[in-house]
């Protein structure tokens, strides 16, 4: 049997940030899944081969996001967390083939993705999350079904909230809290399957707990990522770390066994 195919979808404006090479190198290192970027930023000519940059503005993007929920859509940076519901339908197109998509960041170092989406997993369950008891916005996984790709309609007058330039978190608690109440009340044995057993990720208040003495350090080994502890993680998400990061010693062509991530930056052992 063919292992389940994965695509993760990003979706970012503005500039190209100081990590972007960090991102690209841990993409690189889980060949068998592809990553698909919407963005207006030029992501260079280093791409590994399992990411697709689809260039698209903000007002293309409004576009898309406008046809898809039928609805007139005016994004900003922020407000984009709240439209990664609808990427199931506003890039149908794109993921078609694909058995699962996921919505996640770009502040983010990718670990050995496989060792925690295993085959037997993905057999099992519809919905992935990374965090505990809840959906994460930084990574969610959906089965590419007609119902899953629209469960961002369990949400009560959705349209509205993502048409609103306020930025309304249902990428994390709104759709967790109905995605909870619709399974809750789903007979046994029907209903979306979802995998919410454990943290995989650093969240906030371990970031922000996180010194900046070297054994406080997370790292990139091998295609696989680790807290400070050894104990290893599905991914790193930096978010809390990042306003302070000012050094990355390799680039996307790069191909380092091992980095460091910390406040100060990404730095490699070595670089060939």
């Amino acid at each position: 049997m063919a292992r389940p195919r994965l695509a993760i979808i990003v979706s970012f404006v503005g500039r190209a940030p100081l990590w972007l090479p960090a991102f690209l190198v841990s993409c690189r290192a889980n060949r068998d899944i592809e990553w698909l970027i919407y963005t207006d930023v030029d992501m260079g000519d280093e791409l590994p081969p399992n990411v697709t940059v689809k260039p698209m503005t903000v007002t293309e993007l409004n576009a898309r996001f406008s046809d898809a929920l039928q609805t007139r859509i005016a994004i900003h940076p922020l407000k984009l967390n709240d439209l990664k519901l609808t990427y199931g339908i506003a890039f149908a197109e794109d993921i078609r083939g694909f058995d699962f998509w996921a919505y996640a960041d770009l502040d983010i170092v990718w670990g050995d993705l496989r060792r925690f989406l295993t085959d037997e997993r993905l057999q099992q369950y519809d919905v992935f999350s990374s965090r505990r008891d809840r959906l994460a916005g930084h990574f969610s996984l959906f089965r590419n079904t007609e119902a899953l790709n629209r469960a961002f309609e369990l949400i009560p007058d959705v349209r509205k909230a993502m048409a609103s330039s306020q930025y309304h978190h249902l990428d994390e608690r709104g759709l967790t809290v109905h995605l909870r109440q619709a399974v809750d009340r789903a007979k046994p044995g029907t209903g979306a399957r979802i995998y919410w057993e454990e943290d995989l990720s650093t969240d906030a208040k371990f970031q922000r707990a996180l010194s900046d003495d070297p054994s406080d350090a997370l790292w990139w080994r091998d295609g696989r990522t680790f807290a400070p502890n050894g104990r290893e993680l599905m991914y790193i998400h930096f978010n809390k770390l990042k306003q302070d990061m000012t050094t990355i010693n390799f680039g996307a062509g790069d191909s380092p066994r091992a980095f460091e991530i910390s406040r100060r930056g990404f730095v490699a052992e070595s670089v060939s």
